[in-house]
């Protein structure tokens, strides 16, 4: 997370002392009951990444909260994509409108300090269908690179890293 611009250019906007604090979602398709029909509905998980690893992957840590069940319309339903990102973004304005220019916000550290923080969305962890949904990419295709179909593995129209 540490190495990309993404993270450097809005921590070199902030007042000393400050820091950001990238946020991780994640977001399944999950099956919910036979009763009352074929009901699914995604779940949406944040964590943050200053959490180490090793203890953000233990269950009973509880660093994962579940912060949205969002309905998924009946099979064949229209725009639910559209429904999809307009829930999503509905949960995660607060993100969206925090600005690292202003005050941030005032977080009380595990050694007991409080620290003015600045989340922002870092990384968003799903399956394919997921993968394929957040970008709003055609079903199929590779959601992370340029490959045209039918072309060699090897082949993609990505410039080369600035600095290998």
């Amino acid at each position: 997370m540490k190495t990309g611009d993404w993270w450097w250019d809005p921590q070199d906007k902030l007042p000393a002392g400050a820091m950001i604090v990238p946020v991780i979602c994640t977001s399944n398709k999950t099956h919910l009951n036979n009763f009352s029909g074929d009901q699914h509905a995604w779940l949406l998980y944040l964590t943050i990444s200053i959490t180490r690893k090793d203890i953000r992957r233990i269950p009973k840590e509880h660093t994962l909260i579940l912060v949205g069940l969002i309905r998924c319309p009946p099979q064949g339903g229209k725009n639910s994509d559209e429904r999809w990102h307009s829930a999503v973004g509905t949960v995660l304005s607060p993100l969206r409108n925090l600005d690292v220019t202003g005050p941030g916000l005032k977080w009380e550290c595990d050694d007991g300090f409080q620290r003015q923080c600045y989340p922002l969305l870092a990384a968003w962890v799903g399956d394919y269908p997921e993968q394929v949904m957040v970008p709003q990419v055609s079903y199929g295709l590779c959601p992370m690179c340029e490959i045209p179909n039918g072309a060699p593995m090897g082949h993609s129209t990505f410039r080369p890293l600035d600095n290998p």
